[in-house]
């Protein structure tokens, strides 16, 4: 549903202190130029410069003949700017500390890092992103985080209103005790007064308390409907303008004590709103116009009519504003290709060019999932990672695929957890650690990742880096089959073919398990119709293990299966955690190299 599409699930009060306020200038590889102090003359040049190679990524993604060369661009700014910082220029090494932040992966030098960030001086936005690498790097450091807390409680004191949401959330969690004590009013004190500034993170901020409530602030919807309409409406706000206009798109629900019901449905009006801040130079509200008519609104498209190319120039424009989520998705776009949603192929497999949105393009794909990531976008990192471990575009680097994979997994990206585990049980990229790979396996797991949950289950099933337990496998398979993962299925049935009790095995279950695989493949899969063509070969050979009563009981247990499980139907086949929903391929051959 385009609800939860676009909804911006907003994040925990511990995330106030990492949003900077909305800048409509577009970030140059995650720079942000208002951030420097006077740059000079030589630093600008390699900006302005960098600034115009990005520019041709960013506005037309499909020209393969204009877009130039982005990584050999923003290498060549890295070289350029570490000669400046090695001279001495503060901005300069707080443009290498950012970057090393942004794009060192997991071989990042956080003590480089920290000498950088010092080394530009009294730079403010220095100051306060050392103060978050010192605060996140360095938990269990006194002395490190007094010189956080300081650097904080400083650029409070001049009025920066990132240091003034940082300094709420340090009195909100009482994390950096006894230096600055928990207080919740004292923390709502700092956020009222950034709000009244004009800063929409912290309406946000206040947003997220009222509608929570916390101790000393009771829940109070229409209060923080209050905050949310002012940092979205007036401020500016991305997050809040994709939150209040999700609440628009759908009408509040809620039953007014425990959950809102304030907002009364009325599309048209958030259409105005996001196509008002877009034409005000707001990426994200751009972004969030693609997703619309990307998706569409309704039942049926009943409130707004879905509209692929529309989507995708909206996506195109806060590309050009360096909105990290539209180059992202015009990444998996280039990456995969998009046709027309009526469009289809030639009879020899090509298609019309008027057919095709999007062309598919690796490179074009790559520049714009590293450009996504340069603007911190997690996932981006594991679709760069993937690049490098199979070797697209640029040369195999497992260790480099390692390095991006884990970035994005200590983020939270649970295709980037499986993946790292897989490298771990490999030894790909990195030492080969059973016991690694089965931590990653099981934390992504635990997240809800079905491909993690049967990885982890046959580490169970086969004792691999711990004691064999069959329950155990039975439980993850079982689990990863509720999500409709048919190679679960498979799993189960193998399981039950020789038993979760030695010598107990369950022959109804096992064909049970095998039926309902091939049923929510669509029999596509040619790995599981030969497994269950084995199943009836085994029928039909040996009457002790599968006879028509054995059949019978299965058939009944398959329709127990059914009920319990509640499937959705499962794709035919697993797509790419990248792919885009309609590939568009000029020729079979591309089609393959995908």
């Amino acid at each position: 549903m385009l609800f939860k599409a676009i909804k911006h699930k907003v994040a925990v009060l511990a995330a106030i202190a990492a949003f900077h306020g909305a800048a409509f200038a577009a970030p140059i590889a995650g720079i942000e130029k208002s951030d420097l102090v006077k740059p000079s003359a030589e630093l600008d040049k390699i900006l302005v410069t960098l600034e115009a190679e990005q520019a041709k990524v960013q506005k037309d993604p499909q020209n393969t003949g204009a877009n130039g060369d982005w990584t050999k661009a923003f290498n060549a700014a890295v070289t350029q700017v570490q000669d400046l910082a090695n001279k001495k220029d503060a901005n300069a090494a707080y443009v290498l500390a950012k970057w090393g932040i942004l794009v060192g992966g997991n071989n990042v030098n956080v003590n480089s890092i920290i000498d950088l960030y010092r080394a530009a001086g009294s730079i403010p936005a220095a100051q306060i992103e050392l103060a978050q690498v010192l605060l996140n790097g360095f938990r269990q450091d006194a002395d490190k985080t007094r010189e956080a807390v300081n650097l904080i409680v400083e650029a409070e004191k001049s009025g920066n209103k990132l240091a003034r949401r940082m300094k709420a959330q340090l009195h909100l969690s009482g994390a950096a005790a006894p230096i600055i004590a928990q207080d919740n009013k004292t923390a709502v004190e700092l956020l009222e007064k950034a709000s009244a500034d004009g800063d929409g993170d912290a309406s946000l901020g206040l947003y997220q308390i009222y509608a929570r409530g916390i101790t000393g602030y009771a829940q109070d919807f229409a209060k923080s409907l209050d905050y949310l309409k002012m940092a979205a409406e007036k401020q500016g706000n991305a997050t809040a303008l994709g939150e209040y206009g999700a609440r628009l798109l759908a009408g509040d629900t809620g039953d007014g004590k425990t959950a809102p019901n304030l907002v009364t449905k009325n599309v048209q009006q958030a259409l105005k709103m996001f196509e008002d801040s877009a034409k005000g130079g707001l990426a994200a509200a751009n972004r969030i116009l693609g997703q619309i008519y990307e998706g569409g609104v309704g039942e049926n498209n009943a409130d707004v009519k879905a509209d692929l190319q529309k989507a995708i120039e909206y996506y195109g424009k806060a590309a050009q504003g360096s909105d990290p989520a539209a180059l992202f998705r015009l990444a998996q776009a280039s990456e995969s290709g998009i046709a027309k949603p009526d469009a289809k192929p030639e009879a020899d497999g090509s298609w019309d060019p008027k057919n095709i949105l999007v062309q598919p393009n690796a490179k074009n794909a790559l520049d714009l999932y590293r450009m996504a990531a340069q603007n911190n976008a997690a996932e981006a990192f594991f679709a760069v990672g993937r690049f490098y471990e199979t070797g697209t575009v640029v040369d195999k680097d497992p260790e480099k695929a390692f390095s991006l994979y884990i970035r994005a997994a200590n983020a939270g990206v649970l295709a980037a957890m499986n993946q790292l585990a897989g490298l771990y049980a490999n030894g790909a990229g990195v030492t080969q650690d059973i016991i690694a790979a089965g931590g990653w396996y099981k934390r992504a797991a635990d997240a809800g990742y079905a491909p993690a949950k049967i990885a982890y289950g046959m580490m169970a099933e086969q004792g691999t880096g711990m004691e064999r337990n069959l329950i155990l496998a039975e439980r993850t398979y079982s689990e990863a089959a509720q999500l409709g993962a048919p190679l679960a299925m498979v799993r189960l049935s193998t399981l039950h073919l020789n038993g979760v009790e030695p010598g107990k095995p369950n022959f109804p279950l096992a064909w049970a398990y095998a039926q309902l695989a091939s049923e929510a493949t669509k029999g596509q899969s040619a790995e599981i119709n030969q497994y269950v063509a084995a199943l009836e070969d085994a029928k039909k050979e040996d009457k002790k293990v599968f006879t028509e009563e054995v059949v019978k009981q299965g058939k009944a247990e398959l329709e127990k299966l059914k009920k319990s499980l509640n499937l959705a139907p499962a794709p035919a086949a697993a797509a790419s955690p990248a792919a885009a929903p309609a590939a568009a391929k000029s020729s079979p051959k591309k089609a393959g190299a995908k």
